[in-house]
């Protein structure tokens, strides 16, 4: 019999002081891979519980914005404004590898839960703090206390000045990018300071910020107006084009192309392989700023003659990238998504099953993601206390209840 393969973070243990995106985020992706993540929720639980549609069937409530982030882990309640609900969170620190949350910065350390007092019960403690501006303790700046939410990192990043087009108002693009991106580099910060606890022996605290973030994800942006002191087009990479969503007889299709030689294959494919010679078109930022003028205009006499298929089928054979647009709907019945099981069926007790976005990461040695479903409120407390504080029945009793 082939033993089964173990998964990378197995015996790992993630306390996790979280509500919406970011943090479960991070922690989902931790659970993936073996971690035993357990969420430690206020009575009210996380905010996601409360958002619709919700269902119940008596005994059991979900929400599927819940159940979409929060597959695999375990849930206790704890009234951390409480003496008792601190003393069982100190005592779980204390046999825990990694703490991470996404509270406002400064509130744990107000609650005397801060990195110091977690790190005197356990020196190994690895502390991951997502937040909007970054934490009072680890690197502050002007706008760490103030509050953000997604939207406000894609507006102060100038993603929303990088996306959308030319001359119109500012475009956010329509999902949590910021919200999710943040939460794959604490995921990063864990695994990194996992790695150097193994050097060191030591824990430490990891201060991963939403606007940090949101700069990094426009890099490209922020590069070309460190050069030259000019920001791009919007919508359009300023040394690369065509590199357009443009429309097609029955839609629109993505062509991309990059550098001299795909560019050539390009105006050949279209009929028009004078176009490679031209030297208004003899780089990609020379096409770029004649993409409306010239280029387009040109391209889409090609594209609007024919149809996705056709266009994707005739750019492919001759190496130049081009693809569909894809609604959100389309993805659910592709067979490549199918393939790299990129969509997996959640089960849960009461919704059934909730179809989400699976794990990106593959491997040979990574076993394929199960989903197990997201966690009741407070469903583990007794199965988590037996398992991480040794704790007896009548240990468990006398525990304040919440």
């Amino acid at each position: 019999m082939t033993k089964p393969m173990s998964r990378a973070l197995d015996g790992i243990r993630v306390l996790a002081l979280e509500n919406f995106v970011a943090g479960p985020t991070a922690t989902m992706l931790l659970a993936d891979w073996g971690a035993d993540v357990v969420k430690v929720e206020p009575p009210s639980g996380d905010a996601y519980r409360s958002f619709p549609p919700i269902q119940t069937d008596g005994t059991a409530t979900s929400s599927v914005w819940f159940s979409r982030l929060n597959r695999g882990k375990r849930s206790i309640v704890l009234d951390l404004t409480t003496a008792a609900g601190r003393e069982t969170f100190l005592e779980l620190a204390a046999a825990t590898d990694v703490v991470v949350q996404n509270l406002r910065p400064g509130t744990l350390s107000k609650l005397g839960l801060g990195y110091d007092d977690l790190s005197h019960v356990n020196p190994r403690v690895i502390l991951v703090s997502i937040s909007g501006f970054g934490q009072p303790d680890v690197q502050p700046g002007p706008y760490t206390s103030l509050p953000a939410f997604d939207l406000i990192g894609q507006a102060m990043s100038g993603i929303a000045y990088t996306s959308g087009r030319e001359g119109d108002p500012p475009s956010p693009v329509g999902f949590p990018l910021i919200d999710t991106t943040v939460g794959d580099w604490a995921v990063t910060a864990t695994l990194l300071a996992l790695f150097q606890r193994e050097r060191t022996g030591v824990g430490q605290h990891l201060d991963v910020a939403m606007f940090d973030v949101g700069i990094h994800l426009n890099e490209y942006a922020v590069g070309a107006y460190g050069w030259n002191g000019v920001a791009p087009v919007r919508g359009r990479l300023p040394s690369s084009a065509p590199f357009e969503l443009v429309r097609a007889k029955d839609g629109f299709v993505a062509i991309a192309v990059s550098g001299e030689p795909i560019f050539a294959r390009f105006t050949e494919a279209i009929g028009h392989p004078e176009l490679a010679s031209d030297p208004r078109f003899s780089d990609g930022t020379k096409r770029a700023q004649a993409m409306d003028s010239d280029l387009l205009p040109v391209i889409e006499a090609w594209t609007t003659t024919r149809t996705v298929v056709d266009i994707v089928g005739i750019l492919g054979k001759v190496g130049v990238p081009a693809s569909p647009v894809h609604a959100v709907g389309d993805l659910f019945g592709d067979a490549h998504v199918v393939e790299r099981q990129m969509i997996v069926s959640v089960p849960d007790p009461v919704l059934g099953e909730v179809r989400v976005a699976g794990n990106p990461i593959k491997g040979d040695l990574i076993p394929p993601l199960i989903p197990r479903s997201a966690p009741q409120l407070g469903a583990d407390r007794d199965a988590v206390l037996d398992e991480w504080l040794d704790a007896s029945p009548g240990e468990r009793a006398v525990r304040e209840e919440w």
